[in-house]
């Protein structure tokens, strides 16, 4: 009998734990969707979610520029684009008439894919981290942005 007991214990608090998580995934969807509301009716478009260590990072894109985390790119200052992997140049371009500077060194190959995009502004460069997630999500989010930007500065 005690070991019934024990083993229905054992079962409602593994059904409690499963409960417990897929609210907690349903809680992270409900305020994913939010977020993308919020800034869709200010009318921006979200271009990438870009997963992060501390959270989701939205790219987005209006008619004057895009924006992430705290940055931000006008589309009149992009002079051009990078796409990066681990440090290493995998696509570029530049408006007719601008040069960049010389793309960073690649680095040591540290056993994960990072992929960035770097977005050389009038005066500044600016980082998008698009992370180091395996079988190819971190490429896809990286190759939206850079399209995005690429796609923003041809016009």
């Amino acid at each position: 009998m005690i070991i019934r007991v024990v083993a229905a214990l054992l079962l409602l608090a593994a059904l409690w734990v499963l409960f417990r998580f897929a609210m907690a995934l349903r809680w992270s969807k409900v305020v994913r969707e939010g977020s993308r509301s919020a800034e869709e009716s200010r009318g921006r478009r979200v271009v990438a979610e870009i997963p992060l260590p501390d959270g989701l990072l939205l790219f987005l894109e209006d008619d004057a520029g895009f924006y992430w985390g705290a940055s931000q790119a006008r589309k009149s200052e992009i002079r051009g684009a990078r796409l990066l992997l681990n440090g290493g140049v995998i696509g570029s371009f530049s408006r007719p008439g601008a040069s960049l500077p010389d793309p960073p060194p690649a680095e040591e190959y540290e056993g994960r894919e990072r992929w960035d995009v770097l977005i050389y502004c009038q005066g500044r460069t600016e980082a998008v981290p698009c992370g180091v997630l395996r079988e190819g999500v971190s490429r896809e989010i990286a190759a939206r942005v850079f399209e995005a930007v690429r796609r923003a500065a041809a016009s």
